[in-house]
């Protein structure tokens, strides 16, 4: 049984390298992707800012228009007003009417000069998150960058150890035992395998029985963590 602890041990040299390196290249892309979400929130926000400017200039635009044809209006009524002085109720009627347009285009150029106020605003912030995003995607380009080149060497190294573990799998381990280390390599962060010194699991760190000590040290039969489950040996036996 010692010789099958022995192939064990050498697989976890390998299968630790292993699992570091799948991790590396499920944790890349994710961080990426995390990455790429924080910038194109940015970009939704920057949208966002752009579509409410747009529309204040729209009203903007439509009240600068409604203060042109008020004004307009007002002449037309000024000049049909002098020409109806005779008639004192349809003079009064003008004046009236034009005291009403008058009345309109304050309350117009009022409300556009909040509206310009609001939309120096909202240019700034567009112009600020505009210089975050370049920013942003500068960094973000050199880190993909990296990213890229990390992953094609971890892939590199995850092939290479690959083809190493498969000529370190021999027929000396017993199918039940491979597939109970197989399953603790997964279950277990890529450590299917604990010391034992001095009764204590040096992977969870829960003192072990005497009786079970004993069985671990004759080495004449798999023996596992009653805690963390792992697959015990002795170091240096």
């Amino acid at each position: 049984m010692q010789d099958t602890i022995h192939a064990l041990l050498a697989l976890q040299e390998l299968d630790t390298e292993i699992y570091r390196l799948k991790d590396e290249l499920r944790r890349l892309p994710q961080e990426r992707a995390q990455r790429r979400a924080q910038i194109d929130a940015v970009v939704a926000r920057k949208d966002e800012t752009a579509r409410k400017l747009l529309e204040l200039k729209i009203k903007i635009k439509e009240l600068e228009d409604l203060s042109t044809m008020s004004r307009q209006r007002i002449r037309k009524v000024e000049n049909e007003a002098s020409q109806a002085r005779a008639d004192v109720a349809l003079h009064a009627a003008f004046q009236h009417q034009i005291r009403s347009l008058k009345k309109d285009i304050t309350v117009a150029d009022e409300e556009a000069l909040t509206h310009m106020t609001e939309a120096e605003k909202l240019e700034a912030e567009v112009k600020k998150l505009e210089g975050e995003i370049a920013a942003a995607e500068t960094v973000f380009a050199e880190f993909s960058g990296n990213v890229e080149r990390e992953m094609g060497v971890a892939q590199g190294k995850l092939d290479k150890l690959a083809g190493e573990r498969k000529s370190r799998l021999g027929p000396g381990i017993e199918p039940e035992i491979f597939q109970t280390y197989e399953r603790l390599l997964s279950t277990r962060e890529g450590v299917a395998l604990a010391a034992l010194e001095e009764r204590v699991c040096q992977a969870c760190y829960i003192q072990v029985p005497v009786n079970l000590y004993v069985r671990v040290a004759r080495g004449t039969q798999v023996v596992t963590c009653p805690s963390c489950d792992r697959i015990f040996y002795v170091a240096g036996a």
